[in-house]
């Protein structure tokens, strides 16, 4: 018999061992009976009819007739099929698809005289075999053994883990006692401010302080910072529209001065052609006794020149004259524009001693930066600051200057004067 350790809970009666006896409903019994003589452990006979169970006999019912009186003499030359149709044993047919503990049910249920009767085993390939009833207890007693091993495998554990659950549970009240002293401990330590918090609480008054200092130095900035930029702009167009008049004006100097450089060639040959005729009023005054005539035509030819030269000089101060409204347009938008820049500087210095006041409250916060960095920087601000006045003060004492000089007496007029003077003298 093959081993049953192998059985598992889910087993089927495919898987137990079976005998595989059939025989012909003609088959002789004295042939049944020398096959369990020689197979002792047989424990029937399935009896077929063309492939059709007919039905099963086992060794101890067929043990039992034939160990009556002359029943084997009556038997033993017989089909088998007769024995077959006298005992009319309905057979158990199974399926081996059916589980073991099913199985076993089965045949308690049978008649108390059939309950240990083989079981016949049909196969999927439907081939027949016979299963010993007493295999089959064995295998349903290998079942429930192995599952009471499980069962108490399960118990064991089940015991540890309830051991160590209460382990557990004892470390979670130890735990939960722990907690508790430690809140009520955490409790009383806050109802006591400590130094820490106190001077946590200091810092926080310090930082809101420096809070509302930065905002309101911001507000300063940006109020500022737009004066200044707003100057800036302002200034920017009213120094673009002031060189613009500066550009005019100078074009109109420029045009005056050609002016005034050809007045002054042609002076320059009046004043030639004068002393020639000086020196041919010479001459013909010496030769005045005997032409007279020449003396009057060069009289004639001096007035001329000295008319010419008097309209010559009222066109040069013609052209002083809007030389110096020129100039005086252009001092005014030179100081216009010095004005605007003093402006200017005005509102970048605001800008700069805000941007000084917040440096200084960085500093006092232990920013990163020296006294000497920033001693030095607050000196280049000044330095920047002193030389931008300084040449705006020079550029308006050049103005002042140029304003001056046009005010005094203009050279080209003085000379204009001395030719006039020189030619009524010679005229006299």
């Amino acid at each position: 018999m093959s081993s049953l350790t192998h059985l598992a809970p889910d087993s089927t009666i495919g898987h137990l061992p079976c005998h595989h006896f059939q025989v012909s409903s003609t088959t002789p019994g004295q042939v049944v009976a020398e096959k369990f003589g020689q197979e002792p452990d047989l424990p029937g006979v399935i009896i077929t009819h063309e492939s059709q169970v007919l039905g099963m006999i086992s060794s101890v019912k067929f043990r039992e007739q034939m160990s009556l009186p002359d029943r084997v003499e009556f038997y033993w030359q017989r089909p088998i099929r007769s024995l077959l149709d006298f005992m009319r044993i309905p057979p158990l047919s199974l399926s081996e698809n059916w589980k073991i503990y099913d199985a076993v049910q089965a045949c308690l249920n049978r008649q108390r005289d059939l309950i240990y009767e083989p079981i016949i085993v049909v196969r999927e390939n439907h081939s027949l075999g016979i299963l010993d009833v007493q295999t089959l207890l064995l295998a349903q007693a290998q079942i429930l053994s192995q599952a009471n091993k499980i069962i108490d495998k399960y118990r064991t554990e089940r015991h540890k883990n309830l051991a160590q659950i209460q382990q557990e549970q004892a470390k979670v009240q130890e735990y939960t006692k722990l907690l508790d002293s430690k809140q009520r401990q955490a409790e009383k330590s806050n109802n006591i401010p400590s130094q820490e918090q106190a001077a946590l609480a200091k810092q926080a008054q310090e930082i809101a302080q420096l809070n509302q200092r930065f905002v309101r130095i911001a507000r300063l900035i940006s109020s500022e910072g737009r004066l200044a930029f707003q100057a800036t702009f302002q200034g920017a167009n009213s120094i673009c529209n002031n060189t613009e008049r500066i550009l005019g004006v100078g074009k109109a100097i420029a045009n005056d001065l050609e002016t005034v450089n050809r007045t002054s060639r042609t002076i320059a040959e009046a004043i030639e052609q004068v002393r020639h005729l000086a020196v041919q009023v010479a001459v013909v005054t010496n030769q005045m006794e005997n032409q007279p005539s020449g003396l009057s035509q060069v009289s004639l030819e001096i007035a001329r020149l000295a008319s010419k030269t008097f309209e010559l000089g009222t066109q040069i101060e013609q052209i002083a004259s809007r030389f110096k409204l020129r100039i005086h347009e252009l001092t005014e938008a030179a100081r216009g524009g010095a004005h605007v820049a003093k402006s200017v500087t005005q509102k970048i210095e605001r800008a700069e001693r805000t941007l000084l006041e917040l440096e200084e409250l960085i500093s006092e916060k232990s920013l990163n930066l020296t006294p000497d960095i920033s001693e030095q920087l607050d000196i280049n601000k000044t330095v920047r600051s002193q030389s931008l006045v300084k040449e705006i003060e020079q550029a308006e004492v050049g103005l002042s200057e140029l304003e001056s000089i046009v005010k005094k007496q203009d050279s080209s007029q003085y000379l204009i004067q001395k030719i006039q003077e020189a030619l009524k003298y010679k005229q006299g």
